[in-house]
């Protein structure tokens, strides 16, 4: 009876030992979202009582820290509570300690990815600027998503005035956003602007340029657009009106280097070379030529000889307009340079902001690999972004303009004849091509409605008769004696009279 009253007593005296605890800590997830909480399911085997303690070292070296006071039947769901906002994105590490046991958890947060572009570089007085937002986290739960802040600041950092700020829940993957140049131009000065959006605490800074419709327009091409290491680049600068000696042209690399050179300007063409500039990187280069206040840009790439495409031709197409912005009816001027002659066709055509595809024109030229199209502009022309597209043998390009406003009377608008179209006709007079190839011309002029005939009906000749005495008249156009409009008024009569037949 002693013996059994000792162990008893003994059991209550000698203090209880854990042994063998062992801690099991699963993530929920492999990769977190960039606004989820992290969750972690923790078993502890052998679990007695007490506090788990734990901590966590986030992607920046911060740490956080708690305690967990009780486990039900030794688990528990451990919540660090986060939100994107936090800007803790990448690996976390996270350690349980009960009693002297470990447990070390690596655990994954993707990162929050914000991208916003806009639709051009440059924008006129008439232009609608549209800001693409694109994220990888949203809340397709209208009532539960976060919001999504656009600012216009100028160059300096302060806010365009009278401007409202845009505030859009994200609900969606992929947003567009629009405001007028026209109101940004109401209250604030042409000149350098930044779309600023902040999504949860990620900033992104789109720089746009607003320029006034008369602002001075300049014209950047280069004699390639494609490059092998080591070439020269030879830069083209076109200012139609001078209004100022010098300008500032530079030329970034892929990787951010700025090379810088001041520029004379002595005329409206200016050609710059640089030599090893493409020497040290491949890739995409960007040229800004700033002159008078005003910016034009463009960009040319560096490939190894290797990458280059196969398709690539040897040649290139640069176009350069009279102008940037048109009204409905005026005119619009487009001077082609091509880097040689390999045929005397060339086709172009235009593409409505709908994107439909005008008809496609069809001009000769000869011995010459600059030349100017004009195009008289319809009076109900679609307002907002058109494109003139070219093609010469099997090289495409093009330029973007706008078209906005009231529209101009055709009886307004000077007539202006191509300068290809008086090679054309010094050629004929000196009987060095025919009927047919003048007659092309004169068709392109009809076409174009630089001479304007109603009711015009087409020969069913298939080829264009002009009387020998025609060519009086149009050597005194070749020689000055007559104007544009003069030169143009008698091939209208003769059209209409059925003296010549197109």
């Amino acid at each position: 009876m002693k013996i059994l009253f000792f162990l008893i007593f003994f059991s209550f005296i000698v203090p209880q030992i854990t042994y063998g605890s062992e801690i099991s800590a699963i993530s929920e997830k492999e990769l977190f979202g960039p606004n989820d909480w992290i969750k972690i399911f923790l078993n502890i085997d052998g679990y007695s009582g007490g506090d788990v303690n734990w901590n966590a070292t986030q992607p920046d070296g911060a740490t956080v820290s708690g305690t967990i006071t009780s486990l039900q039947a030794s688990k528990t769901t451990h919540t660090i509570v986060r939100n994107a906002f936090d800007n803790q994105f990448g690996h976390w590490k996270i350690e349980y300690l009960y009693n002297d046991v470990k447990k070390l958890v690596d655990v994954e947060v993707e990162p929050l990815i914000v991208s916003v572009s806009t639709d051009k570089l440059s924008y006129g007085p008439g232009d609608i600027a549209t800001v693409q937002f694109s994220t990888n986290y949203y809340d397709p739960n209208f009532a539960k998503a976060e919001f999504l802040y656009l600012k216009i600041l100028d160059d300096k950092g302060t806010t365009a005035k009278l401007i409202k700020d845009i505030k859009i829940k994200v609900s969606q993957p992929n947003i567009t956003s629009r405001f007028s140049m026209f109101d940004l131009l109401k209250y604030n000065s042409p000149g350098n602007y930044h779309a600023v959006v902040n999504y949860y605490n990620i900033q992104v800074d789109v720089p746009f340029v607003v320029y006034d419709i008369n602002s001075k327009t300049i014209f950047l091409g280069s004699d390639k657009t494609l490059y092998d290491p080591g070439n020269s680049v030879e830069i083209n600068i076109v200012i139609p009106d001078l209004s100022g000696n010098s300008g500032v042209l530079t030329i970034t690399s892929p990787s951010g280097k700025v090379n810088t050179k001041t520029i004379s300007i002595m005329s409206s063409l200016t050609r710059v070379q640089f030599d090893g500039i493409t020497s040290s990187e491949i890739g995409t280069y960007t040229v800004r030529f700033d002159y008078g206040g005003n910016i034009a840009t463009k960009t040319f790439d560096v490939l190894i000889e290797s990458l280059a495409k196969p398709t690539l031709s040897a040649f290139d197409i640069d176009i350069f307009l009279d102008k940037s912005q048109y009204r409905p009816g005026e005119i619009i001027n487009a001077t082609i340079i091509t880097s040689k002659l390999i045929e005397n066709n060339i086709v172009y055509w235009f593409e409505d902001p709908s994107g439909n595809h005008g008809e496609q024109i069809s001009l000769v030229t000869y011995a010459s690999n600059t030349f100017t199209i004009p195009h008289m502009s319809e009076i109900n022309s679609l307002q907002g972004s058109w494109k003139i597209h070219v093609k010469y043998g099997t090289v495409e390009s093009f330029a973007v303009f706008g078209i906005s406003g009231e529209p101009v009377s055709s009886e307004k608008m000077p007539v202006s004849v191509p300068d290809w179209i008086r090679n054309n006709a010094h050629w004929w007079i000196e009987e060095q091509i025919t009927d047919d190839d003048f007659a092309t011309g004169l068709e392109f002029m009809i076409k174009e409605k630089i001479i304007l005939i109603p009711n015009l009906v087409t020969s069913d000749s298939s080829e264009a008769h002009i009387p020998d005495w025609v060519k009086n008249t149009t050597r005194w156009w070749v020689d000055g004696l007559i104007s544009d409009q003069e030169f143009a008024n008698g091939i209208k009569f003769l059209v209409i009279s059925d003296i010549i037949q197109v």
